[in-house]
């Protein structure tokens, strides 16, 4: 399972990199939303958690570039947010982006999470 992070709260990314590490689950973290798209570009993951509110590059910044490069509908992409208007998660829903994980989440919802995306379960 490789998993990728995009999230500028650097509390989140060190839990979920923490957790990674004790599930042997290879986790790139990055605080940045030009340089996760850089790393989607450059890489191959399983999973990418995508927070939408950064400074500077958004998430929805991150998603109208993947979805122009043609990438979009091809990676799976999780919205990872504390955010909860429904009309716009239904919008980008249409987008190509997989679903909408809501912040604050329990161990156990992340678990679940990375579980339907592991390729090698």
């Amino acid at each position: 399972m490789r998993l990728l992070v995009i999230d500028d709260n650097l509390e989140i990314t060190d839990v979920i990199s923490y957790y990674c590490y004790n599930k042997k689950i290879d986790c790139d973290i990055t605080n940045d939303g030009r340089d996760g798209l850089t790393k989607i570009h450059d890489n191959n993951y399983d999973l990418i958690l995508l927070d939408l509110a950064m400074p500077e590059f958004t998430g929805l910044d991150v998603v109208n570039s993947l979805k122009a490069d043609g990438l979009l509908e091809k990676i799976n992409v999780v919205i990872f947010t504390a955010f909860s208007d429904h009309k716009f998660f239904d919008e980008i829903k249409n987008s190509g982006v997989k679903e909408i994980f809501q912040k604050p989440c329990s161990v156990d919802g992340l678990s679940n999470l990375i579980d339907r995306y592991n390729k090698t379960n």
